[in-house]
């Protein structure tokens, strides 16, 4: 994959993380501090979390294909360091205090991840099938 195309994948993958990071959010805010007011900074979390997000998503960049082993590896060192990272800044901005806190908040990130996979795994099943189609229409005209 060019460093173009996977840029612009990180891109839209960053779209999809700060929508699923925003619902996260409120579910953990819901559950474990109901009572809790926020401002106007609020707002900018979800940005933020989706922005580091991002960083690690480079363990997964190669300029050639991957085997399925090769790939299978480099997700799973990204959802580790995807945690670390997120768990750590969590800690560092005062938003986790315990080790429930970081509980929750890790199954949340998992969640997020599996459901921004499962979504960018969508896309790209939609644009291989339009490539075959037109590959195929390509084929009839020859």
């Amino acid at each position: 994959m060019s460093l173009k195309a996977f840029l612009k994948k990180c891109l839209m993958e960053y779209f999809i993380i700060t929508t699923c990071v925003t619902a996260a959010i409120a579910i953990l805010g819901l559950s474990l501090d109901p009572a809790a007011k926020f401002g106007y900074e609020a707002y900018f979390s979800p940005l933020v979390f989706g922005l580091i997000s991002l960083v690690p998503s480079f363990i997964t960049y190669s300029r050639k294909e991957l085997s399925f082993r090769q790939a299978l590896v480099r997700k799973v060192l990204h959802i580790v360091v995807l945690e670390a990272m997120l768990i750590g800044f969590g800690f560092w901005a005062g938003i986790l205090h315990g080790a429930a806190d970081a509980s929750f908040f890790g199954v949340a990130v998992f969640i997020v991840y599996l459901a921004v996979n499962l979504i960018s795994w969508q896309f790209d099943k939609k644009d291989a099938g339009e490539i075959n189609k037109t590959l195929k229409s390509l084929q009839g005209r020859s």
